[in-house]
């Protein structure tokens, strides 16, 4: 969730440190802090807001050649620079930041306190520093790797983190707990992060901390060792994501840049993987499942967040297509309930960042029964990927903004592939199967001309903005894609608004439709057109604004819509990536009238990385 950043080597730390740190941005923050080793001395400096408080701050920086840098989060304690990582202990012996949180954090504290221990901050994260601390001070054999290691064996929770010692100019020690970290190999420097991105300005090379591990870390290499102190052979991996894939070009945020870019992420996603002879996708991921794919009985999708609407719009797509029971899920409530797990079940966890706590609580439970668990993400090397037994990856490219746009769209076309898949397996002829594939095929030009109507959705994001509320209905499978619109409005427009059936609709929240409230209706030309129509009818007559996407040659939509974005002719499956793109757009330019940061939207951050 948060960003970590650290370095040790012959250069001025401060600067690599917040080139890192810059290039995690994108996770979510509202604060940041670095802390260098010089002259056997921490210095620590810290500022609530964006980093460009911090650089204003501290103009010059921090002397150092070892230094670690976080953006934070706020978890335990408020926005304060007292709760600002990196944090010390009050012998200013350790310093650590630390990404996650401790759920035992308040016995430890009061532990800590009857032992007189005074404490500089609310945080979780400061405790980590007070038991290292006291850890290493029981006995001079101790060294930094055992007090980690002993202070993890006491910790309940998530936690990815990097300790420096103020004793030890030659060493970072950074360890995983179910958060991610990413050590970046140089030529006598080393790195750490908590994300891929932040290295590649520095190293093409790196290597994954499994769960479990700790890394001792010095200029000339890491040693990797689990809790049990067991040395870890790692395997050293390229860094996939390159420079350009953070660059703005011709756009103002991200956001735009990738709501535009979702035409080559279409191509990219089905790149290589259909084949019209025989009419079905090849998922290449998917052939350690063999056999076994033809004996499933009942899929369940499972995500959170705009995931979780995708695997709503997966569900609709394998019952269409394979006519096989399929049921999408809250990772979170599914993982709390005790669940049902069976072998005749195919489970698919969905994450953008394959990093999301929730999903891969979910996935560990279901493989702690004996369940199958197919991964659907974007994150190259994450936690998914690695955990779950076979997968396909997205190929979307790193998502900057907070708001989650082609990454949506990515995980549906690959469902949508998962969905062919099974069923050319089960129901769908090889005809109706090259007739999907003909159309994916045609799907990103599609999608350029929905692109292009942005300037008829500006018109109406720019005359609502002063609307208390905004309601998105559709029927099928259009609802997950209602509740995805609400959810982007929601998320960087900071208006209240809700995504629902039509049918739902009428069961209490069309009391809160008044005169000029806008209202998005997602007709495409499928079986739930004529339910539709009667909807529309219906907020028409309590004086609703109606905005539908639908095909343009339907009068009576037109007649019901003070506006309708057109959609092109396309094969009925593929309608949620379609109906999508305006409401895309609605959300962005909503935000942009109403002076928002687009990017970075108060109080959320990119990857969900604590539960």
């Amino acid at each position: 969730m948060c960003g970590i950043m650290g370095y040790i080597g012959s250069k001025e730390a401060w600067a690599i440190v917040m080139a890192g740190l810059k290039r995690l941005e994108y996770r979510g923050y509202d604060s940041a802090g670095i802390a260098t080793l010089h002259r056997g001395r921490l210095r620590v400096a810290k500022r609530v807001g964006h980093i460009s408080a911090l650089e204003d701050g501290f103009p010059t920086g921090l002397s150092g050649r070892v230094g670690i840098g976080h953006t934070r989060w706020a978890t335990h304690g408020g926005v304060t620079e007292a709760n600002c990582h990196p944090h010390l202990d009050p012998r200013g012996e350790i310093a650590v930041v630390h990404n996650g949180i401790i759920d035992n954090a308040a016995d430890l504290r009061a532990e800590l306190q009857a032992d007189g221990a005074e404490f500089a901050s609310e945080t979780d994260t400061e405790l980590l520093a007070h038991l290292i601390a006291g850890a290493l001070g029981k006995d001079r054999k101790t060294t930094l790797v055992d007090a980690v290691r002993h202070t993890l064996g006491r910790v309940q929770g998530t936690a990815g983190l990097v300790v420096m010692h103020r004793g030890d100019t030659e060493r970072l020690v950074a360890a995983r707990l179910g958060s991610p970290v990413v050590v970046g190999i140089g030529d006598g420097e080393m790195f750490v992060a908590s994300d891929q991105l932040a290295l590649v300005p520095f190293t093409d090379r790196m290597v994954v901390l499994d769960e479990g591990e700790i890394a001792d870390i010095t200029p000339a290499g890491l040693k990797t060792v689990d809790f049990a102190n067991r040395d870890r052979a790692k395997r050293v991996e390229a860094i996939t994501a390159h420079r350009d894939d953070v660059a703005l070009g011709e756009h103002p945020d991200y956001m735009s840049k990738e709501i535009a870019e979702q035409p080559a992420v279409i191509e990219r996603t089905i790149r290589g993987r259909t084949d019209l002879g025989s009419g079905t996708a090849k998922l290449g991921g998917l052939d350690e499942l063999g056999a076994r794919l033809f004996d499933v009985d009942r899929v369940v999708l499972l995500g959170a967040g705009t995931s979780l609407h995708c695997a709503q719009v997966a569900r609709h797509l394998l019952e269409a297509l394979a006519r096989i029971p399929a049921h999408a899920e809250d990772a979170a409530e599914f993982a709390n309930r005790n669940p049902i797990v069976d072998a005749r079940t195919l489970y698919v966890a969905v994450s953008q960042s394959g990093e999301t706590a929730d999903t891969l609580v979910a996935v560990r439970e279901i493989q702690q029964r004996g369940g199958t668990v197919v991964g659907i993400t974007n994150g190259v090397g994450s936690t998914l990927a690695r955990e779950t037994d076979c997968g396909v990856y997205v190929h979307a490219g790193p998502e900057i903004s907070v708001c989650s746009t082609k990454a949506f769209t990515a995980q549906v076309i690959a469902l949508t592939l998962l969905a062919l898949r099974v069923g050319r397996t089960r129901h769908v002829s090889a005809a109706a199967g090259r007739e999907l594939v003909q159309a994916m095929q045609q799907l990103p030009e599609l999608v350029t001309e929905m692109l292009a109507h942005a300037a008829l959705v500006k018109d109406l994001a720019y005359s609502h903005t002063k609307a208390r509320y905004a309601m998105f209905v559709g029927r099928g499978v259009s609802v997950a894609v209602a509740r995805e619109g609400a959810l982007k409005l929601k998320e960087i427009g900071y208006i209240p608004s809700d995504g629902l059936s039509g049918a739902q609709m009428k069961h209490g929240p069309l009391a809160l439709i008044e005169a000029g409230t806008p209202v998005w209706a997602l007709v495409p030309p499928d079986e739930h057109r004529e339910a539709m129509l009667n909807n529309m009818q219906e907020l028409n007559a309590r004086g609703a604004r109606l905005f539908a996407v639908a095909d343009p040659d339907d009068d009576e939509v037109r007649a019901l819509a003070h506006a309708v974005v057109p959609l092109p002719k396309h094969h009925r499956v593929l309608s949620p990536v379609l109906t999508t793109v305006p409401l895309q757009q609605y959300a962005y330019f909503t935000a942009l009238a109403l002076g928002h940061d687009i990017d970075k939207p108060r109080n959320l951050a990119k990857a969900v990385t604590v539960l």
